[in-house]
């Protein structure tokens, strides 16, 4: 699988996984808080999800970033001088 490829499969992942965790969170919070049905806190909640997504995928992008900066750290195989004396 090429590097863009398996990019953009885990940028969805974590943005999908995100706004699923959001959602839950929100109609759990719409349920207790304010008494309201399972099918109405889900539908107020996935309301909530959607402008979320705008503010989700920098963060996953920042994420992901980050996460290829430390991947990048070769190891150049050379013995390191003074070690394990």
């Amino acid at each position: 699988m090429s590097a863009p490829v398996r990019r953009r499969l885990l940028q969805s992942a974590l943005v999908l996984l995100t706004l699923i965790d959001l959602q839950l969170l929100a109609s759990f919070v719409f349920n207790q808080w304010f008494d309201l049905s399972m099918a109405n806190a889900m539908g107020l909640a996935a309301l909530l999800a959607i402008p979320l997504t705008l503010l989700l995928l920098p963060l996953v992008d920042a994420i992901l970033a980050n996460l290829e900066r430390d991947a990048d750290v070769g190891f150049s195989g050379g013995k390191i001088p003074g070690a394990g004396q």
